[in-house]
C-alpha cells in the first residue's frame, strides 16, 4: 500500500489528461521571448502582438520588461490593454475583442494574474466568433481555435497559464461566468521568477492559497484520476514547504520559484480533475462583494474541507502527509482532521483572514442566502465530493461568514 495516498481505487472508468501548453521556466526567461517564439514553428511568423496586463503589473515595471523583450525585433506590439480590472467583466472583454480585430493581432501576450489571463482568453474567443461572453458559458461551447496566447504569470497561484478555463464577471447579473474549452489552453507559458520578485507579501499569500485550493480540490473531487492526483500532491508539498518563505522574502528567490511551479502543477491537476465547492463559494462571494479570488478561496477552504471530510477522509489523510504531518499510527480520520488544522495554521502564519466578515462581507441572513443561491448555480459545485441540499450549502456558507 502506498505510504502517501494509501493506494485508493480508480474512480473514473474513462479519463483523458491533457496539458497542451508548452511550459518554459528560467530566471530572465521573459527577456528571451523572441528566441522562444522563433523556436516554435507555429508562432515564429505571428509578429503582430497584443499585450494584456493590469495597472499594478505596469506600475511594477513588468510591462516594460515585456516591451523591451520585443524591442528591435520583427515582433511589433500593435495593441496594449493595460487596464484589465481586478474583477474582469463582460463589457471589458467585448471592448478588448474589438481592439484585437481592429489591430489584426496574430499573437496575444497575457502578463498578470488570473483576471488578466482569463480576460485575454475570453477576448480572443469573442474576437474570433463574436457574441457575448455568456453565450460561451459552461463546457465545450467555444466552437474552434482562437488567437494563440503566450501567458506570463505574475502571481504564484492562478494557474490560468495552463488551464482550459476562464472566469469573467457579469456586472448586470452580479455573477461570475465560467467558460471551459480545450481551445482556451494557452499555447506557451513562461515561468520567470523575476516576474514575481516584487509581488507584495499579501498577494503571495492569497495567490499561494489559491494554488493550494486548486490542488486539494483537484485531489479530492469526484473526477480525480492518478495523473492529476500526482501533480496535486506534489503541489501541496511544495506549497507547504515554501509559501511562508515566499511571503516573507521578496525577490526571485527559490521559494517563490517553487511556488510558481506549484501553481502551475496545481492548475494542470484541476484542468483535468475539476475544483469543487470552495470555488463555487469563492466565485459567488467575489461576484457579490469583489473579494480577491485567492483570498476568497483561502477563507472557504478549511470550512469546505470539514464539510467534505466524511466522504474523503482517505484523500485528506494523504494531504496531511504531503503537508509534512507525521503519520504515527493515528486513524485515517484523525490524520484527515490534522490536514484541516494544518491549513488553518498555515493561513495564520501567512496572515490570511479566517472568515469573510474580516474582509467586509456582511453576515446577515440575506447575504448568506444570496451567496448560497449563486453557489448552487456554479458549475464547480457539481464536482464536489459531497453534494448537499440547499440547506446544507446554506449552513456551510454561514460558517464561512
Amino acid at each position: 500500500m502506498g505510504f502517501i495516498s494509501g493506494n485508493p481505487p480508480l474512480t473514473r472508468p474513462d479519463a483523458t489528461f491533457a496539458v497542451p501548453t508548452e511550459i518554459k521556466y528560467g530566471i530572465g526567461k521573459v527577456g528571451n521571448l523572441t528566441v522562444e517564439l522563433q523556436l516554435a514553428p507555429d508562432l515564429a511568423e505571428r509578429t503582430r502582438l497584443a499585450v494584456f496586463t493590469d495597472a499594478g503589473v505596469a506600475a511594477a515595471g513588468l510591462l516594460d520588461v515585456v516591451r523591451q523583450a520585443f524591442a528591435d525585433s520583427d515582433y511589433t506590439i500593435v495593441a496594449v490593454m493595460d487596464d484589465v480590472p481586478a474583477e474582469s467583466d463582460t463589457e471589458f472583454v467585448k471592448r478588448a475583442a474589438a481592439k484585437l480585430n481592429e489591430a489584426q493581432v496574430s499573437l496575444i501576450v497575457a502578463v498578470g494574474g488570473g483576471s488578466v489571463m482569463d480576460t485575454a482568453k475570453i477576448s480572443a474567443v469573442i474576437a474570433a466568433y463574436g457574441g457575448e461572453a455568456g453565450e460561451y458559458e459552461g463546457g465545450f461551447m467555444v466552437p474552434g481555435p482562437i488567437t494563440p496566447i503566450l501567458a506570463i504569470p505574475t502571481t504564484v497561484g492562478t494557474g490560468s497559464e495552463v488551464t482550459l478555463a476562464a472566469v469573467v464577471k457579469d456586472n448586470v447579473q452580479r455573477r461570475k461566468l465560467t467558460i471551459a474549452s480545450p481551445f482556451l489552453f494557452p499555447r506557451m507559458a513562461i515561468l520567470d521568477p523575476n516576474m514575481v520578485a516584487t509581488l507584495p507579501a499579501r498577494l503571495v499569500a492569497w495567490t499561494g492559497f489559491d494554488a493550494l485550493t486548486h490542488a486539494i480540490e483537484a485531489y479530492s473531487c469526484v473526477e480525480r484520476e492518478p495523473i492529476s492526483a500526482a501533480l496535486a500532491l506534489s503541489a501541496i508539498e511544495l506549497i507547504a514547504d515554501n509559501l511562508e518563505a515566499a511571503v516573507r522574502e521578496p525577490g526571485p528567490t527559490e521559494a517563490r520559484a517553487k511556488m510558481q511551479y506549484a501553481a502551475t502543477m496545481a492548475a494542470m491537476a484541476f484542468s483535468n480533475s475539476p475544483v469543487g465547492a470552495v470555488h463555487a463559494i469563492a466565485h459567488s462571494v467575489g461576484a457579490l462583494f469583489g473579494v480577491h479570488h485567492g483570498l476568497s478561496n483561502s477563507i472557504a477552504l478549511p470550512f469546505v474541507m470539514e464539510f467534505n471530510l466524511p466522504a474523503v477522509a482517505t484523500y485528506y489523510a494523504a494531504v496531511a502527509r504531503a503537508m509534512g504531518i507525521a503519520d504515527t499510527g493515528q486513524s485515517t480520520e484523525a490524520l484527515a482532521t490534522a490536514a484541516i488544522a494544518a491549513v488553518r495554521e498555515l493561513k495564520q502564519r501567512c496572515g490570511v483572514p479566517m472568515q469573510y466578515r474580516e474582509v467586509g462581507v456582511p453576515t446577515d441572513a440575506d447575504t448568506a442566502a444570496a451567496i448560497t443561491d449563486l453557489t448552487m448555480e456554479d458549475i464547480c459545485l457539481s464536482f464536489n465530493p459531497v453534494k448537499g441540499e440547499r440547506e446544507d450549502i446554506l449552513a456551510l456558507v454561514m460558517r464561512t461568514l
